[in-house]
């Protein structure tokens, strides 16, 4: 079997060596920072050469110390080879060694040797030293002024340089003939100061419109943005309010062309989901996360303060460097690191704010319901007064904070950044709530030709949950909608708490105060990230890294549930369940990189080398009738205790590869080809390889191209195609699995006996395989202030993962899982962007949309018309999750109008009376029933937009975002419990409307009998339009103006306000249209399943030292 002896069990010896090893690498990594910082600029020499050139000492003591030399080469063309051996010798006396008899003299400024020429005896004219003019000065921002931190500064045609500090601030010694300085900042434009006098020299930067010569980080490196071949979406951390945002998952919701960024819930510290380019499969739809290089099941765990920047890989090209694991696309994470020669840097962001459900359902009120009631049931008792308003009930207006601290710095050959912060959220349902601590450290040593570095990431979470209903059919929000307004949430006459009951002629519903009251349903998490990495320069444009790391993830839950009785059920003592789970993940990886240029040809060529292991184990454990002020399994009785257990491993081993060939920055090609194996499948089956091919041409760097450059500054074409993979199933799938306990007595004797429980899928089970063809224009115009990306992609999954039920007539059950089907995304996406000045006024304009179309398009197995899902459901020749529905007609108004509703004169719907809803008999058979379920359309939108702007003025930034979805449907299951009429229960005021012989309206009447069966799941009555418009976000901000800060010591304060979800435009009549889910449960809004979004602002206040 695949790693039979790379790993057993979570608490093995391999795991403890990996454990092992990574502390005793953050320890070296500490040592070694800590002599960085001590030695960093020691003068300290050991020298052992012998007849060599000066300039070859010169590098060594460079090498040793840290100082730069400064001279005119032919200072030394005259100099003969010197022989040096000292041991721990000051810098001064090499340096007068080296130059005994020499014509030379050397000073020394900073961290700078200066070398002159000796004045000549023969005469009295003084030769000038080399270097005696000192320029400084602060390099800023031109749009908002503020300090650029790591800003490069160099004397064009040579080495030297310096880089601005934590201020902005630098300082350079120039020849006293001046020069030109040129300074460089990543985003932004560089710029050329001529200088011919020492002095101060302030310069400003100016962003650039579009980045194409920025960094973007694909798989295992970085390239150029004019150099990128595949669909790659670099998401400007700068623009998305990272920092007042809870997580990193909803801080680019809608700002990424093709991305679909959903709410899973809203309830404090959950995240969002994630879809890229569509469904290509009925599991698991989750891109592949990656944070500072190591493999992550999540990246709300990364606080979003500590992004550097976000990539997001579209197409085969750029993905199938990750082979298996990239079907669904990838998400990669850089975290912040430090800035070479910047001195430290403080920076505290801190924001408060509240939240609140933006929304709430019309209900009957006591009044309205004791009269509705009073008309179609009898018994029902006179209005006592009784007005609960069960939402406000149990929604409130929660308050959360957040605190990030940072600090930032570095020498010329160390870096490092830490962070630390606190979240805390309290839910806007009550007892519910959130909060989260995380630290972050984050260091690199550079010199010579080695390279060292290390992230580690800490988070602990802890969480007070939703309980959930006690009725098994609804949530508490469930149970708020239905339970009768006539009903008190607390009556003191009632044992066990003094919570208002429902009347035994009600639905058995639960009050939903008393069970968020009396169960404590807690969660906490601890999660780690650790990676470590050494690179060496093994000859020039070749390195070699090693890079290992490891995450874990602990979770404890437990739900202790008090002495109550909610109306529903009732428990006089105290129980308890508890579990515990951990997972852990190792990785181990070693690339070689080589990468040359000659003249006009550029190659690039990356090998590498994975392994993985994956380790799971988990129990639970629990007892009930504790006594009361008890807290501990132990004191609950021993014949109701439970307890369960699990744990598995998978492993993966991967080599890949990629060549990047460039012409003259004209014509690009790359290629690559990545070959994984998997212990999910059966041997023989385990390995999968994963190729891509890509191109790009530049024409506007063509001659031809020229007379258009005015107009078309940017112009590429791209196409792509690539093949990606998915093995996101359960383990050993291929075993079966045994049930013991089978026993039978035979001659007086126990015979033990086992059966299969479930059916094995069949051994030659394997990979998905996705095909994903693209093709895309980068165009910029205007100077490239309006830059465009238009990409259109098919995508074609086929061998998809399904669990397929055996047919009848085999004479066994279960569904074993096998490669059955075929799925089909293809679609475009579009972004585009605006940047530029008008006088005081900087502005930038974004818009993107996209269009995803998805087809399931074949069944390989049986007769290929299988259907996977219910109401929601995978059928050949339409989406995923498309909604298959009875539709209605109309109302019937007259006993006329049913009999018309007939076959063959014989009425479809004999049980309809006026007042009913007419059903369309879709298969003509004469009768209503499931057969006559047709397409009713798709949760998938036709169109997914987002538009956002960015403004400055003076110290004022304003930043807005608004996105759209348009042409899906949702399934409002939450408002079929309070419209279908046919319990005793509270409804929505749409039920005042509802069809009499009086008022004909297209609302069906009011009976709780429903012969009609006006209420059925499967009617397009609960089927709405999901269409939205979103303001979901505004910031406004003001940087103080620093000559009033200075007196402090403080170099930035920035106050702003943000508000988020502030409102929706929509015509779905739930709580929230932005509903995601998996595969057959997306855009179904069930009432079980949904703790509303909440609309959140906030005041803010950045401060940096």
């Amino acid at each position: 079997m695949l790693f039979r002896h790379v790993g057993k069990h979570p608490g093995n010896s391999v795991f403890a060596q990996m454990l092992k090893v990574m502390k005793l690498a953050a320890f070296l990594l500490l040592v070694l920072a800590m002599q960085v910082s001590a030695t960093g600029y020691s003068q300290k020499l050991t020298l052992n050469m012998r007849n060599v050139s000066l300039s070859k000492v010169f590098k060594e003591i460079r090498k040793q110390t840290g100082y730069t030399f400064f001279y005119n080469t032919e200072m030394l063309e005259q100099t003969d080879k010197v022989s040096v051996a000292v041991v721990q010798a000051d810098l001064e006396y090499v340096l007068g060694k080296c130059l005994l008899n020499k014509k030379l003299n050397y000073s020394i400024v900073d961290n700078t040797i200066i070398l002159s020429v000796k004045p000549t005896p023969q005469t009295e004219e003084v030769i000038p030293p080399v270097a005696n003019i000192s320029v400084f000065g602060k390099i800023t921002d031109a749009t908002t002024n503020e300090p650029l931190s790591g800003a490069s500064v160099k004397l064009k045609g040579t080495t030297k340089g310096a880089s601005s500090d934590g201020k902005g601030n630098y300082t350079l010694q120039l020849p006293d003939n001046g020069g030109v300085l040129v300074v460089t900042y990543i985003g932004y434009e560089p710029v050329e100061k001529t200088v011919t006098a020492a002095g101060q020299l302030d310069i400003a930067l100016k962003p650039k419109a579009v980045q194409t010569e920025e960094l973007v980080v694909v798989g295992y490196g970085t390239q150029k943005r004019k150099d990128v071949t595949g669909a790659v979406s670099s998401v400007r951390v700068s623009n998305i309010s990272a920092n007042v945002s809870k997580n990193i998952s909803s801080a680019i919701q809608g700002r990424v062309a093709g991305v679909s960024v959903e709410s899973s819930s809203g309830a404090p510290g959950a995240g969002m989901i994630i879809t890229i380019r569509g469904m290509s499969t009925l599991g698991n739809n989750t891109p592949l996360y990656i944070v500072d290089g190591v493999f992550v099941s999540n990246i709300d765990g990364v606080s979003p303060n500590d992004v550097e920047s976000i990539e997001i890989l579209k197409d085969a090209a750029t993905a199938s460097i990750y082979g298996s694991r990239a079907a669904n696309g990838v998400v990669i994470i850089t975290t912040k690191g430090g800035h070479k020669e910047t001195a430290p840097k403080l920076s505290i962001d801190t924001w408060f704010g509240v939240q609140s459900i933006p929304k709430r359902m019309n209900l009957l009120n006591g009044q309205q319901w004791t009269d509705l009631m009073s008309k179609y049931v009898t018994g029902i008792p006179a209005y006592a007064g009784v007005n609960t308003n069960w939402q406000d009930a149990i929604f409130r207006q929660g308050l959360l904070t957040r605190t990030n601290v940072n600090f930032s710095g570095g020498s010329q050959n160390f870096t490092y950044d830490v962070s630390g912060g606190y979240l805390k959220e309290n839910g806007t349902i009550i007892n519910t709530n959130y909060n989260a601590a995380n630290f972050r450290v984050k260091t690199e040593y550079d010199k010579g030709r080695f390279r060292v570095g290390e992230t580690v990431i800490i988070k602990r979470g802890n969480a007070l949950n939703n309980p959930g209903g006690g009725d098994q059919v609804h949530s508490i929000v469930g149970s708020a909608l239905t339970m009768p307004s006539t009903v008190p949430v607390y009556d003191p006459t009632q044992p066990l708490g003094g919570y208002g009951r429902r009347p035994t002629f009600m639905k058995n519903l639960s009050n939903p105060v008393a069970r968020l009251q009396n169960i404590e349903n807690t969660n906490k998490e601890l999660s780690i990230l650790a990676n470590a990495f050494a690179e060496v320069k093994l000859i020039e444009g070749l390195k070699y890294k090693f890079n290992v790391g490891l995450t874990q993830v602990q979770t404890d839950g437990r739900v202790f549930t008090g002495v109550f009785d909610d109306g529903n059920s009732a428990n006089p003592l105290p129980d308890l369940s508890q579990s515990t789970a951990t997972a852990n993940s190792w990785l181990v990886e070693n690339t070689l990189n080589y990468n040359k240029k000659l003249g006009k040809h550029s190659i690039d060529v990356l090998l590498g080398y994975s392994a993985q292991k994956n380790l799971y184990s988990g129990f639970s454990a629990s007892r009930n009738d504790l006594p009361e002020g008890t807290y501990t399994l132990d004191a609950g009785t021993a014949n109701s205790q439970k307890n369960g257990g699990n744990a598995n491993n998978s492993s993966m081993v991967s080599r890949f590869g990629r060549v990047s060939y460039s012409y003259d920055s004209r014509y690009l090609l790359s290629a690559s080809i990545r070959r994984d194996g998997s212990s999910r499948f059966a041997q023989g089956y385990q390995y999968g390889s994963f190729p891509s091919v890509s191109l790009g041409w530049n024409l506007h760097n063509e001659h031809f191209f020229s007379s258009l450059t005015n107009v078309i500054n940017t112009f590429k074409l791209r196409g792509s195609w690539g093949g990606l993979g998915n093995q996101e199933i359960g383990n050993y799938l291929t075993q079966n699995s045994i049930t013991n306990g089978l026993n039978y007595v035979q001659g007086g004797v126990l015979w033990p006996g086992a059966t299969a429980s479930s059916y094995a899928s069949p051994i030659d089970l394997s990979w998905e395989q996705t095909k994903i063809t693209n093709v895309g224009v980068d165009a910029g115009f205007l100077n490239n202030k309006l830059f465009v990306i238009f990409d259109v992609f098919n995508k074609k999954t086929t061998g998809v993962l399904l669990s397929v039920p055996f047919p009848p007539s085999v004479g066994k059950t279960g569904s074993p899982t096998l490669n059955a089907g075929e799925i089909e995304n293809k679609g475009f996406d579009l972004a585009l962007e605006y940047n530029d000045r008008a006088g005081e006024v900087g502005y930038r304009l974004g818009f993107n949309i996209s269009h995803t179309a998805n087809k399931m398009t074949a069944i390989s197995v049986g007769s290929g018309r299988q259907e996977f899902g219910s109401l929601s459901r995978a059928k050949v020749g339409y989406p995923i999750g498309a909604f298959f529905l009875i539709k209605s007609d109309g109302i019937f108004n007259s006993k006329e109008d049913v009999a018309a509703h007939s076959k063959n004169g014989t009425p479809i719907q004999p049980n309809a009376q006026p007042g009913d809803i007419r059903y369309v008999d879709y298969n003509n058979d004469g009768i209503i029933d499931n057969q006559d379920e047709q397409y009713l359309g798709s949760p998938f939108p036709k169109l997914n937009m987002g538009l956002s702007a960015n403004l400055t003025w003076r110290g004022f930034d304003l930043g807005l975002f608004l996105e759209a979805v348009t042409g899906n449907k949702i399934y409002n299951a939450r408002r079929k419990w309070i419209e279908k009429m046919n319990e005793i229960t509270n409804f929505s005021t749409d039920v005042l409307n509802a069809w009499t012989p009086e008022n004909h309206t297209n609302f069906p009447r009011f009976t709780l009998s429903d012969p009609n069966n006006n209420n059925r799941d499967n009617s397009d009555r609960w089927l709405e339009d999901g269409s939205y418009l979103r303001l979901k976000r505004v910031e406004l901000g003001y940087n103080i103006p620093k000559s009033l800060m200075n007196r402090w010591g403080i170099d930035k304060v920035r106050v702003y306000a943000s508000g988020e979800n502030l409102f929706t435009i929509s015509k779905y009549k739930g709580y929230n249209p932005d509903i995601g889910g998996a595969a057959l449960s997306r855009g179904m809004d069930n009432s079980w399943d949904v703790y509303p979004l909440s609309r959140t602002v906030l005041v803010g206040l950045n401060l940096t030292f």
